[in-house]
């Protein structure tokens, strides 16, 4: 009776472990997203593939810290072929982790290369800028250490989690990679004298526009340009020495079950409906010949703060950790 028992409890396990090998990621049919916002473009842009390939996509948008966690939590068993991201950093890691594909596309000469990786891993979609945003009539610091060292000159001072904003999270390792020891100094003179922390980039700007803050600390500028759009009363300023560039990159993940596809889609991220669906969302389009919103044509493209992916990559978690704890988390601040 035991080895009957046995028996049918193998033969069970047997079927078990063919069910899962059958729901493996091998479907050509169908590609699997993950993106981070605006979810709009990555709607729109997703419709538009589907209805030119008669491919399905199953879209999945969150936070850039939500997707890095799901990509985690999926490691052993991965969905997405497809990663879209608001980090370079955070597509510099899975590339150090050898989970990118490589690809090559006929668009590349037409896009802005320096915002690629040159091993062809991850290619920037677009990019955004990170400043300040304010009420237009409120006044600006002229430099960035002017506002940490006394934001109550300013107002009310916000600024997006930087372990959930990725925009958030290149700007604090950016920043402080340019400034070194003195840029902690800046930090918690910033939480000392009122420095508040939103969730994310949305309820940063909600904050904004009810007057519950007069400045939000490291603002990417396509939400505030969207706003600005619509007729609030806001605007982007970038104090000395300028803003944080954060490029927006795509990549093709090496586990995907439908590289083919997954190829086809990168390309269609640099076509000319993508990147003009990109510029109409106020972001910075990768390839040069697609013109800017005229919103933010205004503001021209500033000159940003030197951001190196692979001494961002070495640093950033040690960088945002000891933030979270010193500074976002922290009770007092001295």
């Amino acid at each position: 009776m035991h080895c009957i028992f046995l028996s049918i409890k193998h033969s069970c396990l047997a079927a078990l472990l063919l069910f899962l090998m059958a729901c493996g990621r091998s479907d050509t049919e169908t590609l699997v997203v993950y993106s981070a916002g605006p979810r709009p473009l990555a709607e729109a842009i997703c419709r538009a593939f589907e209805a030119e390939t008669g491919m399905r996509i199953e879209l999945f948008t969150a936070t850039n810290g939500q997707i890095m966690a799901k990509l985690e939590a999926e490691k052993y068993r991965p969905r997405a072929d497809i990663v879209i991201l608001a980090s370079q950093v955070a597509a510099e890691a899975l590339k150090q982790q050898d989970r990118l594909l490589a690809h090559s596309g006929d668009w590349w000469e037409s896009t802005r290369t320096e915002w690629h990786d040159t091993d062809r891993k991850y290619f920037a979609t677009s990019a955004g800028t990170v400043g300040i945003a304010t009420r237009s009539s409120r006044p600006v610091p002229e430099t960035w250490k002017t506002l940490f060292n006394d934001p109550g000159a300013f107002g009310r001072v916000t600024m997006p989690s930087p372990s959930r904003s990725g925009s958030a999270g290149d700007f604090l390792v950016a920043y402080t990679l340019a400034n070194k020891e003195s840029a902690w100094h800046q930090y918690r003179s910033a939480r000392s004298g009122g420095l508040e922390f939103a969730a994310a980039n949305n309820q940063a700007i909600t904050g904004l526009l009810i007057g519950s803050y007069d400045v939000i600390l490291a603002a990417v500028d396509y939400l505030i340009y969207r706003q600005v759009e619509s007729g609030a009363p806001l605007k982007m300023s970038y104090p000395e020495p300028g803003p944080v560039v954060v490029a927006r990159p795509i990549a093709i993940l090496n586990s995907t079950g439908n590289s083919d596809g997954a190829r086809r889609f990168v390309d269609f991220y640099f076509s000319d409906f993508a990147q003009n669906a990109v510029a109409a969302t106020h972001l910075i389009p990768a390839r040069h010949d697609i013109p800017l919103s005229s919103t933010r044509e205004a503001d021209g493209l500033p000159q940003g703060i030197d951001f190196h992916t692979g001494a961002a990559l070495r640093e950033y978690r040690t960088i945002l950790r000891r933030f979270q704890m010193e500074i976002e988390r922290a009770a007092v601040v001295r």
